[in-house]
């Protein structure tokens, strides 16, 4: 069954093919998107993903009109117009079409899609059962911070994980554990929660940044400073953030078991904070103040 679909100010479906060839997005991966969860047709933490986005464009200078009350608009008719009540939102922006030149013309006309998609969210079991990751060296860009289309390495690294059983890719470089392939990743040591300090080698995670204020809400000692390799040998608990995992448990990490494969208490606690903040946010919506500057 096809999804809705809007593109560039008209809605149509997933059967219409509304792209053209020279799409800067296709050709050189010259776009920005952002996933965003909806429940009871509410796009969950819409402000927080929007500064995402915006920072985004901005940095790749690419023009994009819609305000974020507009853009919750078009989200919130989009999402009326779906035929489930729960799912991922998709939003792409790329710079648009031109003829094929690494130079692009300064009046090119973006090109925004947006359309729904139907997931199976981690049940309960699976959220206490927590999943298998390997870790891999990150051979990424060092614009990991802009959430750009450019995922060829992400998606290596996924495939090598799946082939080995596992859910998720914990991206290595130089000793420093960097993230997931499609995740943040934390960790707990000497009861102190640990992840990587925001920087241009991540990608800034709207639930990341979630989890860090509810940790602070939670009084559970923060450090963000890079996990060295080693580290994860003796880890006593580690999870993943993700909007499509919320908080999820690692209970093995290169085939070595974490914590007798059960949920820590630390990511207990912080699981089902977030699950009571997304609760939460699907029955009163979010659309906070944005600056104007897109600031994180």
């Amino acid at each position: 069954m096809a999804d809705v679909l809007y593109i560039n100010g008209r809605f149509t479906t997933t059967d219409e093919r509304v792209l053209g060839v020279e799409d800067r997005g296709f050709q050189f991966g010259d776009a920005v998107y952002e996933v965003l969860k909806f429940t009871n047709r509410r796009p969950l933490f819409f402000s927080d993903h929007f500064r995402r986005f915006q920072a985004g464009l901005s940095y790749l200078e690419i023009p994009f009109s819609l305000s974020a009350p507009d853009l919750h608009s078009v989200c919130a008719e989009l999402l009326e117009r779906t035929q489930f009540a729960s799912g991922l939102l998709y939003l792409q922006v790329s710079r648009g079409e031109s003829e094929r030149s690494h130079f692009y013309p300064e009046n090119v006309q973006p090109t925004f899609v947006l359309y729904s998609r139907r997931f199976n969210f981690p049940d309960v079991a699976k959220k206490e059962r927590g999943i298998r990751v390997i870790t891999t060296a990150d051979q990424r860009s060092r614009l990991c911070d802009v959430k750009s289309v450019n995922l060829l390495p992400n998606l290596v690294a996924k495939k090598k994980a799946q082939r080995a059983g596992a859910e998720e890719a914990i991206l290595v470089d130089g000793g420093e554990v960097r993230e997931g392939a499609s995740s943040s990743f934390f960790a707990v040591v000497d009861g102190r929660l640990v992840t990587h300090p925001s920087a241009s080698c991540i990608l800034p995670g709207t639930v990341r940044d979630l989890v860090l204020s509810l940790a602070l809400t939670e009084k559970i000692p923060i450090e963000e400073r890079p996990i060295r390799d080693y580290e994860l040998l003796t880890l006593t608990e580690a999870f993943i953030t993700s909007t499509s995992q919320g908080v999820m448990p690692v209970t093995e990490i290169d085939g070595r078991i974490v914590r007798n494969s059960r949920i820590g208490p630390v990511t207990e606690v912080l699981q089902r904070a977030f699950d009571e903040l997304e609760e939460k946010e699907s029955q009163v919506g979010n659309l906070r103040q944005i600056p104007e500057n897109g600031s994180r």
